[in-house]
């Protein structure tokens, strides 16, 4: 399973320590995981403070794990949202509305 994850944090405060240090291992954590292929790819934003990846899941409680177990977890507000790869949206929607949309002309 394919999930668009994106974490954006207020940046009104100052940043602490403990903020900086979690938010350089969370890159790191997620650089780690691009290179095994569990990220599929991300970054960071330009300008407002956040992140956003693709990770491979093999479940909706994989993905909990991961994202909890972020360091930056708890400093950010995270939105989910489980994607469907292109090809089998064709497969399961496209090709039965193009079929439906033809015999109705």
């Amino acid at each position: 399973m394919l999930f668009q994850v994106n974490g954006r944090i207020d940046g009104t405060a100052a940043p602490t320590p403990e903020f900086l240090e979690a938010s350089r291992a969370t890159l790191e954590q997620l650089g780690e995981m691009e290179r095994s292929g569990r990220v599929r790819g991300g970054g960071v934003y330009i300008g407002p403070l956040g992140v956003c990846f693709i990770a491979e899941c093999a479940s909706n409680e994989d993905m909990h794990l991961l994202l909890t177990t972020l360091p930056a977890f708890r400093f950010a507000t995270w939105d989910v949202m489980p994607l469907i790869p292109f090809h089998r949206d064709i497969e399961m929607s496209l090709d039965d509305a193009i079929e439906h949309a033809r015999s109705s002309t």
